[in-house]
């Protein structure tokens, strides 16, 4: 009944578009459908909260991650990390001006300075890969409870040093 009301060009001209679309859809999925945060999945390395001075803290943190849609792969991305206080209130937000090239599986610093804060001994550090514009989340989020440690003291490092030196294979001698 409905076929009969439209007309022949009218139905040419829909199932053009309809086969536009599915095309479209079919090579470009990415763009097709918005980013949904789960096209890469990052785990925690390791962290640190360390103090560099008597003015500034380091917060660092490294992430491991593995990409579950291949289409990222070799595609430059980028990654967000914020950093809280206890409360919840955001202390600084932290990324690359150029991304990174994301590969199958790897691992990725993030690093950023704070003004040192006698009151701030633990801080909560939140990162999340994003698209290279940060508009966009490609990962879950990840959340690390961090406590404000000292650097070793110089005469501690070159002990330490010493010791490791003696046991290591292809070691430099001191």
């Amino acid at each position: 009944m409905y076929s009969l009301l439209l007309s022949r060009p009218f139905k040419k001209t829909f199932l053009i578009l309809v086969v536009a679309l599915s095309t479209i859809i079919i090579i470009f999925p990415c763009t097709s459908f918005a980013y949904h945060g789960q096209e890469i999945s990052i785990s925690l390395n390791s962290a640190q909260f360390i103090s560099l001075n008597a003015v500034e803290n380091q917060v660092n943190v490294f992430v491991n991650y593995t990409v579950i849609d291949s289409s990222l792969v070799n595609q430059r991305i980028n990654s967000v990390m914020k950093v809280y206080s206890p409360n919840g209130t955001l202390v600084k937000t932290s990324s690359s001006a150029e991304g990174f090239i994301v590969n199958q599986t790897g691992s990725q610093r993030h690093v950023t300075s704070i003004t040192n804060n006698s009151t701030l001994q633990d801080m909560i550090a939140v990162v999340q890969f994003t698209n290279l514009t940060k508009t966009a989340p490609l990962s879950n989020p990840l959340q690390t409870n961090l406590t404000l440690s000292e650097i070793p003291s110089t005469t501690e490092t070159e002990a330490e040093t010493e010791t490791e030196t003696e046991n290591e294979i292809a070691a430099l001698p001191p």
